[in-house]
């Protein structure tokens, strides 16, 4: 498969369930928001639509070309001031919102990785394009070429069967790490290669998704930023201020439903559920856009 992000024509990224999302997460169009994951700027775009001219966004992305795209696609919003971007983690929202701005009206996190990552060769997210394993968002830790060469099978075994609930990972594991004593795993197709040799035909597809997801999740400490993240932001919510997540596999989503049940269920909760069962895309929205086949939208507001 070719490396279609350098089509000069290519769509950046299409946001799932745009307006949906936007009109859940914005109570006050002259707040301040925060959108987690900048991504080609969809989502974003759409919520300075939306604010007053004394409205604030700050929009988070490790990715540098993300932050490049926006500064070009938003410029005049960049240039007026209701736009900052920051070439971060969104783990680091609060830190940096709270020092500027005390309190915020709503936090955006839309979990998925964007069109362009996955069809990219730059960091190696899917197994269909042959490229380097880096995996990694930003610039910074260890990349999945390191991680797949270094951590022994036990270890190995525990990233495929916890971050991607694969049913053939004790199989996987042990030929991953048989390949390595002849040559490294360099690249996608190298572990793909993996992957095929010890998995059924019929099973190589879904085997190849939830191998290269656990690896992506190992690499970046997903699981456990988007939980820190959650709680993080909580105290610096203002009253009516609103979590909107989207979420794309159930360990993403078990870890909102789970932040969000503890902190709406206290003696004095301090959220409020407004999703009691999470939202999905309609068939007109998987028509436009087949990759939001697997979102879930959990949103809860502060008391």
């Amino acid at each position: 498969m070719k490396d279609k992000s350098q089509i000069e024509t290519y769509d950046y990224h299409n946001p799932v369930l745009r307006d949906l999302t936007i009109e859940y997460l914005i109570n006050d169009t002259g707040g301040i928001y925060i959108d987690g994951t900048l991504g080609g700027g969809g989502h974003a775009a759409e919520i300075l639509r939306r604010l007053e001219f004394r409205g604030k966004l700050l929009a988070f992305d490790m990715d540098s070309n993300a932050i490049e795209h926006c500064q070009k696609t938003l410029k005049k919003e960049e240039d007026s001031q209701r736009l900052e971007l920051y070439n971060y983690c969104f783990m680091k929202a609060r830190l940096i919102a709270e020092k500027k701005y005390g309190k915020i009206n709503g936090l955006l996190l839309d979990l998925g990785v964007s069109s362009l990552q996955l069809d990219s060769t730059a960091i190696g997210l899917s197994y269909r394009v042959d490229s380097d394993l880096d995996m990694r968002f930003g610039s910074e830790g260890k990349t999945a070429k390191e991680l797949l060469n270094e951590s022994d099978e036990d270890e190995l075994l525990f990233i495929l069967r916890s971050y991607g609930e694969e049913p053939n990972a004790k199989s996987i594991a042990r030929r991953i790490t048989e390949r390595r004593r002849l040559n490294a795993m360099n690249t996608t197709f190298d572990l793909r290669s993996a992957v095929e040799e010890v998995t059924p035909e019929k099973f190589r597809t879904k085997a190849l998704s939830r191998v290269f997801q656990a690896v992506r999740i190992a690499v970046n400490d997903e699981l456990n930023v988007l939980q820190k993240t959650l709680v993080d932001i909580i105290p610096i919510l203002k009253p009516g201020g609103r979590i909107v997540v989207m979420s794309y596999h159930s360990l993403e989503d078990r870890i909102v439903k789970e932040v969000f049940k503890e902190y709406s269920s206290k003696e004095n909760p301090v959220l409020k559920l407004i999703t009691k069962k999470p939202i999905t895309a309609d068939a007109e929205e998987l028509k436009r856009n087949p990759r939001s086949r697997s979102v879930k939208i959990r949103i809860a507001e502060k008391t």
